[in-house]
């Protein structure tokens, strides 16, 4: 192999490494934060479900941010508005 071909190879794995770290601290970002918001309010409010209530929030926030940062979530909206255009330009 060329140098050339050993360097890109080694960015590109560089990246998906960057990327992988990337993804798995924003899901543990999200679900920590709404975590610790949800012992909070159990703790203040003297209850036993705003814990159970943030992780969902949590869980839900951490899939969003999963496919914001692999692009699934853009190409998702542009695939609608494609499937929108495409069906008003057959009725006309």
């Amino acid at each position: 192999m060329k140098k050339r071909d050993k360097q890109k190879e080694r960015r590109e794995v560089i990246h998906a490494l960057s990327m992988i770290l990337q993804i798995g601290l924003a899901m543990l970002t999200c679900m920590g934060i709404s975590l610790a918001i949800g012992y909070y309010l159990d703790r203040l409010f003297g209850t036993k479900i705003w814990i159970i209530i943030m992780l969902i929030v949590g869980i839900l926030a951490s899939m969003r941010s999963l496919f914001v940062l692999t692009g699934q979530y853009g190409n998702w909206e542009k695939k609608q508005e494609d499937l929108h255009a495409g069906s008003k330009k057959d009725t006309n």
